[in-house]
């Protein structure tokens, strides 16, 4: 039986739901499941890639919103929930040394 090809969709939603630490296993497993023109280490650091892109881009949302709401504006109780969302993205440690 032939193996899918690996999307980014793929990639995004691993990044979201696995924890770092367990990057080698996933790209491991990545390579058995998915057809994947890249190694194993290529995998693994494709994957830190993009969750240091995520949590920067989480970062500077996070600063935008702390701002505005930093400046006494009406806020209402989705925007504090989507600024805590996001400092908790903020703190994701990316290195699992």
């Amino acid at each position: 039986m032939e193996r899918p090809p690996l999307w980014f969709d793929d990639l995004y939603a691993l990044i979201r739901s696995t924890p770092i630490r367990s990057y080698d296993e996933v790209a491991a497993n990545l390579r058995r499941e998915f057809r994947a023109v890249h190694d194993q280490d290529t995998l693994v650091a494709l994957l830190m890639a993009m969750a240091t892109a995520r949590v920067a881009t989480a970062n500077e949302i996070h600063q935008q919103a702390v701002l505005r709401v930093g400046d006494g504006q009406e806020t209402s109780a989705a925007f504090l929930e989507l600024v805590r969302h996001l400092d908790e993205i903020r703190h994701c440690h990316l290195r699992s040394d």
